[in-house]
C-alpha cells in the first residue's frame, strides 16, 4: 500500500493538492483513500469535505497517525495536520512526502527528500499549482457568515454554493439581462428596494441574492426565490459598498470544499504532477 503524506502550512492548500491528488490518481487507474490526521482545528472540516468526493473513498473522520492501515491495492493519502513538522511524520509513517507550500514563501521539505509543490503560483506547470477563480472561491455559507446576513430563502445546494464572483448590481435593470450573464456562479449584491434590478438578477440565477441595506424585501420577491429553490436570498444589515467590503476578503481565504472544486484541483493537478513524479510518489 503506497502511503504519501501530504503537508504544508496554514493556508498554502494542502487539502485542495491532496483532492486533486486523489484525482490525479483516479484518472491514471488506481483507487485512493484520502485521510485527514488529527491534531488541528480544521481537521473535522476537511474530512468531512473528503467524505463528499465521489472519485475517491474516505474515512469522513479525522484520524490519529498510528490508526492508518492499509486496505487492499488503494493509495493512502493523508494530509497532515497545519504546519507539522512533514519530514518527521512521513518518516514515522513510511510515507513519501509532498511538502505544499505558497509560492515565494520557500520549501521547507525540499532538504529532506520531499517533493515540494508550490501552491498560488503565478502560472501553472511542472510541481506548480497556480492560482485559480474557482479554487478561490467561497461558499454561500462563508458569504452568510461574513456578510452577517439574514437567510431569507435557501437554495437546493444550500450554503455549499459556490460563488465566483461578486457582482454589484447596476443602478438601473436596463441592460441587466446582458450585465449579469457575463458572471456565472455570482453573489449579487444590490439594495433591497431595488426590486427590478434584483428581479433581472434571478433570469441568471445565481447562487447568492444578497439584497443590503436592512430594510424589508418585496413579498413577490421573497415567494419567487423561494418557491424556485435556485438562488439563496439573503439580506445584509449594512449597505451595498459595506457588504462588499465585507464579503470580498472570503475569497482566497475559503476552506476547500466541495466536488466542482476537487475536480478542479484535479484538472491542475494533471499539469503539476507529471507521470514520472506521480511515479516516484508511489514507488516503495
Amino acid at each position: 500500500m503506497p502511503l504519501i503524506l501530504v503537508a504544508g502550512s496554514p493556508e498554502a492548500g494542502a487539502t485542495t493538492v491532496a483532492a486533486g491528488l486523489a484525482h490525479r490518481l483516479a484518472a491514471a487507474g488506481r483507487p485512493a483513500r484520502l485521510e485527514r490526521l488529527a491534531g488541528d482545528t480544521r481537521a473535522e472540516a476537511d474530512a468531512t469535505a473528503f467524505a463528499a468526493i465521489e472519485f475517491a473513498r474516505a474515512g469522513g473522520a479525522p484520524v490519529e497517525a498510528a490508526a492508518l492501515a492499509a486496505e487492499g491495492d488503494d493509495v493512502v493519502i493523508a494530509e497532515a495536520p497545519a504546519g507539522a513538522a512533514g519530514a518527521a511524520l512521513a518518516a514515522e509513517l513510511g510515507a513519501r512526502l509532498l511538502s505544499v507550500s505558497r509560492e515565494g514563501a520557500g520549501d521547507p521539505g525540499a532538504s529532506n527528500g520531499a517533493i515540494a509543490l508550490a501552491t498560488h503560483a503565478r502560472a501553472g506547470g511542472p510541481l506548480a499549482l497556480p492560482e485559480d477563480r474557482l479554487l478561490a472561491a467561497p461558499t454561500v455559507g462563508t458569504l452568510i457568515e461574513a456578510s452577517r446576513a439574514q437567510v431569507l430563502a435557501r437554495s437546493t445546494e444550500g450554503d455549499a454554493a459556490i460563488c465566483e464572483h461578486i457582482v454589484v448590481g447596476p443602478i438601473a435593470s436596463d441592460a441587466g439581462d446582458a450585465y449579469f450573464e457575463r458572471f456565472p456562479r455570482s453573489a449579487v449584491v444590490t439594495r433591497a428596494e431595488k426590486v427590478d434590478v434584483a428581479l433581472a438578477a434571478l433570469r441568471v440565477e445565481p447562487e447568492c441574492l444578497i439584497l443590503s441595506g436592512g430594510g424589508e424585501p418585496s413579498p413577490y420577491l421573497l415567494d419567487r426565490i423561494a418557491s424556485a429553490r435556485r438562488t439563496t436570498l439573503l439580506l445584509a444589515p449594512e449597505g451595498t459598498v459595506e457588504t462588499v467590503r465585507d464579503i470580498e476578503g472570503s475569497f482566497g481565504r475559503s476552506a476547500f470544499a466541495g466536488e466542482a472544486k476537487a475536480e478542479r484541483a484535479g484538472e491542475l493537478m494533471a499539469a503539476a504532477i507529471d507521470d514520472e513524479t506521480l511515479a516516484s510518489l508511489l514507488a516503495d
